[in-house]
């Protein structure tokens, strides 16, 4: 990539490696560890993790939900970060009320961890929070007998969940920062929880977003300054010509991003950041 202030960055993806790139979620870790717990369909359950709820169901008790399972979303209209006031009360005789267990759920993130470890070694294989790890597996293709990313893909989610009983979505890419994109933007919205998103991909599936934030890396705040600079989809961030002042802001904003994924957002090799 060719950047300098004033002009707009330039990509030659033909001098850009391209890996295999696996972003692996564990989906709505929590909740479903405590489905599969309890004997439960993580996606058909009603369940949330809720910090200090009420020894007595006639009363709603007060605390933060900390996780919520999609049975529990779609049926309450709530996410991740909601209160007990978020759900309907008297609470429905079919939602499960679980406190959270952290010490659990790290010692299920190592054994799921340990499973994606069957199929990359440790310089390819980088947790990046406590339900959510990269892996590389371009050199572990012809070892499982795989035609692509994607076939390798589906055999990870069927060894975790066969394992586990945990459901994972995943997302492909040439490299860790494409791969977070394809899992935060679409994986998780396909039938099959994967996706696949190249550098050919850009154009057509980054760009079209239109709600800036649904970005990784792109907070209110970012949102905000870059409203300001008239940009306001990811459309317009890619076709604008850049100012000085707003070339700098980027140059500095993608080395941040870079960081986080690995150098150049390439390798992981290259050391990731984790959450944990």
């Amino acid at each position: 990539m060719v950047m300098q202030f004033g002009v707009n960055p330039r990509f030659d993806y033909t001098k850009e490696p391209s890996r295999d790139i696996l972003c692996i979620d564990c989906k709505s870790f929590y909740s479903s560890v405590e489905c599969v717990e309890r004997g439960l369909n993580p996606l058909k359950t009603k369940l949330v993790v809720m910090s200090y709820p009420s020894d007595d169901p006639s009363q709603r008790g007060s605390g933060l939900i900390l996780a919520s399972s999609p049975a529990a979303k779609k049926a309450y209209g709530i996410s991740n970060v909601s209160r007990s006031r978020d759900l309907p009360f008297p609470y429905p005789e079919d939602l499960v009320i679980a406190p959270p267990r952290m010490a659990l759920y790290m010692r299920k993130n190592m054994e799921i961890n340990n499973i994606y470890k069957k199929y990359a070694d440790e310089q390819n294989h980088a947790v990046y929070s406590i339900d959510e790890s990269f892996v590389d597996v371009t050199d572990s293709l012809k070892l499982f007998g795989a035609k692509d990313a994607r076939e390798l893909a589906r055999m990870i989610q069927t060894d975790v969940y066969r394992q586990t009983g945990i459901f994972t979505t995943i997302g492909i890419g040439d490299n860790p920062l494409l791969a977070k994109f394809a899992l935060d933007l679409e994986s998780k919205k396909n039938a099959d929880m994967k996706a696949e998103w190249r550098y050919e991909d850009v154009q057509q599936k980054l760009w079209s977003v239109e709600n800036i934030t649904d970005v990784w890396g792109i907070g209110r705040r970012t949102a905000v300054r870059l409203n300001r600079m008239g940009i306001f989809t990811m459309h317009d961030l890619g076709t604008r010509k850049l100012l000085s002042a707003e070339a700098k802001f980027w140059c500095l904003r993608y080395s941040t991003i870079c960081t986080k994924l690995g150098h150049r957002s390439i390798i992981l090799r290259s050391e990731i950041q984790s959450k944990i």
